[in-house]
């Protein structure tokens, strides 16, 4: 596996979009000021709204995507890949070396930017290093999750999906895709399981000039993180099944995370280890990675 490359060829679409989640907490401040004396049907104000999506205002679940504090996130992924034939004399082709990612999720209370109900956007770079070193974006992607429904345990939220193009073919899908992602989330076992399903499903353009659109696989990822103290946590990673429509073929991997906490004063730090390999991929039409292994590091102020 190669060193990671450098954020060298950090697209103008990717620095805009970018620049429009790190402006959000001005907006987001802007509607707490406009509205903290005020209260809806229900009698909560924006502020306890905010706060009520999360366990705590003093403790946040750092593991869980909808809650309600800012978290940064940069990790790196490398990868070994399977050479097995995808038909009788055709060798399956293999990926890239491997993927830094940085990670934005900024949670919205209800009001801000005038919408009736709480939601999240989260923003996800990727700088791909391919074979001999050259780097540059991959597909960058933006979810924004309208959050309607919350029953104390658990929130479900619904909402659209971006997906920035490439730089080049070779690092990812050079065409602009659009769809919608959901999620459901739940807390069980007293707070010490958190458990959920996150899926999005994007559409694009097969090339730039080209008419016809298609279905890109649709990426099911089902999670679990069980606390087995206030520090550590085991979880089965980020391992999205996804399944292509015209193949009609599933791609499923395995994971194992195992991450610690540590908190301070100002927020919480938190830092796993991955790994996982894929358990059905015999007849996926694509690369396959025979072994993934990922490292990151997040950071979540305290509300």
């Amino acid at each position: 596996m190669k060193n990671i490359g450098s954020f060298s060829n950090f697209s103008g679409l990717t620095m805009l979009a970018l620049a429009l989640i790190l402006s959000l907490p001005l907006v987001a401040q802007a509607a707490d000021a406009k509205d903290q004396d005020s209260t809806d049907d229900s009698g909560e104000n924006t502020a306890e709204l905010a706060e009520n999506s999360a366990d705590s205002v003093e403790e946040v679940d750092t593991n869980d995507p909808t809650a309600s504090a800012w978290s940064y996130a940069l990790g790196l992924e490398f990868y070994d890949w399977k050479e097995d034939e995808v038909a009788r004399g055709q060798t399956r082709p293999t990926g890239n070396d491997n993927t830094l990612q940085g990670r934005i999720v900024a949670p919205l209370a209800k009001g801000t930017l005038g919408l009736p109900i709480p939601s999240l956007v989260r923003f996800t770079y990727r700088n791909i290093e391919a074979p001999g070193g050259t780097s540059a974006s991959g597909n960058a992607d933006l979810l924004w999750l309208l959050m309607p429904k919350d029953w104390g345990t658990g929130r479900f939220g619904i909402g659209p999906v971006v997906n920035f193009p490439a730089d080049e073919k070779q690092f990812g899908a050079d065409v602009w895709r659009f769809g919608m992602g959901s999620i459901v989330i739940q807390n069980s076992l007293e707070g010490k399981l958190l458990w959920g399903v996150l899926v999005q499903q994007v559409w694009g353009k097969t090339k730039a000039n080209s008419d016809s659109v298609y279905a890109s696989p649709i990426a099911i990822q089902p999670f679990a993180v069980y606390s087995i103290s206030d520090k550590w946590y085991i979880s089965n990673g980020e391992s999205p099944w996804a399944f292509n429509w015209q193949a009609k073929e599933w791609l499923i991997p395995l994971g194992i995370r195992v991450g610690r906490l540590f908190k301070t004063n100002k927020g919480t730090w938190n830092a796993y280890a991955e790994y996982r390999a894929p358990i059905v991929w015999k007849d996926w039409p694509g690369a396959v990675a025979e072994d993934t292994v990922r490292f990151q590091v997040s950071y979540t102020p305290n509300p």
